[in-house]
C-alpha cells in the first residue's frame, strides 16, 4: 500500500508540474537571492506547491532551519504552481524539490522529496554553516 502512495504521490507532483508549470509570478525572487549573496548566506530554496503532502511536511523543517540558522542561511519557499518560471529555471521535474545556493550563488546540493532535518544538518556543516 505504501509503494502505491508513494507512486500515487510521485504522479501527482509530475501532472502538477506539467498542468501548472506555465504560471509566472517570479517578482521578487531575484531580489531575496542577491540579498542572501550580499550577505554571504547559504540559500535554500524549497520548490514545491502548497496542498502537496511532501510540501507541506517540509514547513516545519523550514521553520526550523530559519530559527535554528537565523543568519546563515535564507530558506525561501516557491509555490511553482504560482511560479512555473522559476519552476524551469531551476530545473524541477518533481516537487518538492530543495535546490542548496552556497555564498556565492552557485548550487551546491539538490534533493528531491521530502528532505527531513536531520538529514539537511550534515549539507549545511559541509558548506561551512
Amino acid at each position: 500500500m505504501k509503494a502505491k502512495v508513494e507512486r500515487f504521490s510521485i504522479l501527482f507532483s509530475l501532472i502538477a508540474v506539467i498542468v501548472f508549470g506555465g504560471c509566472s509570478n517570479a517578482a521578487g525572487i531575484d531580489d531575496v537571492l542577491n540579498k542572501a549573496k550580499k550577505e554571504g548566506k547559504i540559500v535554500m530554496l524549497e520548490l514545491g506547491s502548497v496542498g502537496c503532502i511532501p510540501c507541506e511536511q517540509m514547513k516545519p523543517v523550514m521553520e526550523k532551519l530559519r530559527t535554528n540558522y537565523k543568519g546563515k542561511i535564507e530558506v525561501i519557499f516557491v509555490d511553482i504552481r504560482k511560479d512555473g518560471e522559476n519552476g524551469r529555471r531551476f530545473g524541477v521535474t518533481m516537487i518538492p524539490t530543495q535546490v542548496f545556493l552556497d555564498k556565492a550563488g552557485k548550487e551546491l546540493h539538490r534533493h528531491v522529496g521530502f528532505y527531513g532535518y536531520e538529514e539537511i544538518v550534515p549539507v549545511l556543516k559541509k558548506a561551512g554553516i
